[in-house]
């Protein structure tokens, strides 16, 4: 077979090189191969990303192990991956190996894990965080099942292509030494045994794939007997044992076993197959660990998507109006969500489940995409952020954000007094953002690991004159105890020193003139403070929630609505009302 080399693509210098396309701006500045070479553990290691022309950002991303007597250009074209990656909007990342040869000590399964990280770095693109699937073919097999095996909670699903060799199940009791935990930025690395969607081909069965086989069917709490697909692969469900519900997370993971396959060639039909499998399930940052459900595409589940231009730039935003809403006359509450750095509205759409709240409790949900600003000094520019900005000028946000009301009240019955904000991280301060500057609007917001202080400095700092022109919007803030961007150790009583947490609250409990001392509650996971006006009004309210990162997980959703949203209002003087009472 003649080989026809992919475009090569040259990466420039820096991220920064790389200019923002106003019309699309989420999309993949850069298309073709290209090498990254990083150093891992003192040696320079190098893999080979490809990026299909179209490309956008938040997309899958595939790490694969290939066979290490195969040139990887060869391989991708053998195996029609170029195919897999356009057709389904893939970032592919091959490893390369040292010397022409996989080191099954351990080493090139750490480097595959190193990969993980870097890949998550947003140096040239952006891909899906924490929604990262691993592959491995030929000799490749033993490396993807050992770095997998060794890094569980941090892929979203596994397939391997070839039959295993002696080291293979090196890492069956062994996790990363970042078990405990890791942060750096939006970066977060538990590292624990889990549920995990896993594919397995290989030509002959013998006690080496024995072995890996009763690991994964362990792990997955499979059931005794499997099933069979049209092909004859055996599939084991997971026991349909669950104690707790499965809004968060779902027993979704098969262990799927593809005896007697030729594995020296993979045609599109094949790689595919395999994908809408492996590429169905996403992982999701919750307390206690990184939840794993399937992915709920926006468009796939009734949501409807939107652009228009604002300043020059189109902005885009996903809207979900639940059928009884659509077809009936009352007006309804509006709720917008605002994704966290680096994200869209696409991925929040899913990571909320926000849309299903909406469903369930008549109202309308908007899950907008936020401007874009530079990571670093020299880094990417195009990276998703509320009120960014683009080669020194600030970008408006909150005019976005005023425009795209406007347009759905242009073509929906929404209760003007109803309209509320929430969101995780960048998104949790623009919802904080909106209830300082837009308090005209907005009614009550539930900010999820992120505020806007007046004053403050850095990204969660609010930068106009003037804040609660309109009167004052009530807080429910979600944080978690292990949020490295915020000292959540200790709430109350208020410590001697400030922290950026206290701080926000000691300005709104002067602001809104409330109660010194806080209720105190528990509903685990969350333990409650609540700030109440003469009144009674619950005006600021606090949940830190234990064992939990820099995130956001799907129950919140419920709760910021059912338990804070459901109950503000405001009456046509515009006044607070809290269950119908005036609040203030």
């Amino acid at each position: 077979m003649k080989m026809v080399n992919p475009e090569w693509t040259l990466l420039p210098e820096k991220g920064a090189d790389l200019p923002v396309d106003f019309k699309d701006p989420g999309k993949f500045q850069i298309a073709g191969l290209f090498r990254q070479t990083w150093v891992v553990d003192g040696v320079s290691r190098s893999v080979l990303t490809y990026a299909a022309e179209g490309l956008h950002y938040n997309c899958p991303c595939l790490i694969i192990a290939p066979p290490s007597h195969l040139e990887i250009v060869e391989f991708l074209q053998t195996g029609e991956f170029i195919k897999l990656a356009e057709r389904n909007q893939i970032l592919l990342v091959i490893l390369e190996t040292l010397n022409g040869a996989w080191d099954f000590s351990g080493k090139d399964a750490d480097f595959m894990n190193s990969v993980y990280k870097n890949v998550q770095a947003r140096e040239y693109y952006v891909v899906m965080q924490d929604c990262i699937y691993a592959a491995g073919f030929g000799d490749g097999a033993s490396i993807a099942q050992q770095a997998v095996m060794k890094m569980t909670s941090e892929w979203s699903g596994l397939v391997t292509y070839g039959n295993f060799n002696d080291y293979v199940m090196l890492n069956a009791g062994n996790v990363s030494d970042s078990e405990a935990g890791s942060q750096e930025e939006e970066l977060f690395i538990s590292s624990k045994k889990c549920q995990l969607p896993v594919w397995m081909l290989f030509e002959h069965e013998g006690k080496i794939e024995k072995q890996v086989i009763s690991y994964w069917k362990q792990e997955n709490k499979s059931q005794a007997e499997p099933l069979y697909d049209k092909t004859g692969t055996e599939i084991f469900l997971p026991q349909n044992i669950k104690k707790t519900s499965k809004i968060n997370e779902d027993l979704i993971a098969q262990t799927r076993i593809t005896r007697n396959q030729r594995i020296d060639f993979w045609n599109i039909e094949k790689l595919e197959y395999v994908w809408q499998y492996i590429g169905a399930a996403r992982r999701h940052r919750g307390y206690g660990n990184k939840l794993l459900r399937y992915y709920r595409n926006p468009m796939q589940n009734g949501a409807t998507y939107h652009t228009i231009e604002v300043d020059g730039i189109t902005r885009e935003w996903y809207e979900y109006v639940p059928d009884a809403v659509a077809s009936g006359n009352d007006e309804v509450p509006l709720v917008v969500a605002f994704h966290g750095r680096g994200g869209n509205g696409e991925t929040f759409f899913d990571i909320t489940d926000m849309s299903t709240v909406a469903e369930e409790r008549n109202f309308i949900a908007v899950f907008p995409t936020a401007d874009f600003y530079q990571i670093r000094q020299d880094g990417l520019r195009s990276v998703r952020v509320w009120n960014g900005n683009y080669e020194g000028k600030q970008i408006d946000s909150e005019k976005f954000v005023r425009t795209m009301i406007e347009d759905i009240k242009g073509r929906h019955r929404v209760d003007n007094t109803r309209i509320f904000a929430c969101g995780q991280s960048s998104g949790g301060y623009m919802a904080s953002y909106c209830a300082l500057a837009a308090s005209d609007l907005f009614t009550a917001v539930s900010p999820w690991s992120g505020f806007s202080l007046p004053g403050g400095k850095g990204p969660f700092s609010y930068h106009k004159k003037h804040y609660f022109q309109d009167g004052h919007v009530p807080f429910c803030m979600l944080i978690g105890s292990e949020d490295n961007l915020f000292d959540t150790s200790v709430i109350w009583p208020f410590p001697e020193t400030d922290t950026e947490v206290t701080s926000f609250l000691k300005f709104l409990i002067e602001e809104y003139n409330l109660s010194k001392d806080p209720g105190v509650y528990n509903c685990n996971p969350i333990t409650y403070y609540v700030w109440e006006n003469a009144k009674g009004t619950p005006m600021v309210k606090i949940g830190i929630v234990d064992h939990m990162p820099h995130a956001n997980y799907a129950e919140e959703s419920r709760i910021a609505y059912d338990e804070f949203f459901s109950k503000f209002s405001r009456n046509e003087q515009g006044e607070l009302l809290y269950m119908g009472r005036i609040a203030e």
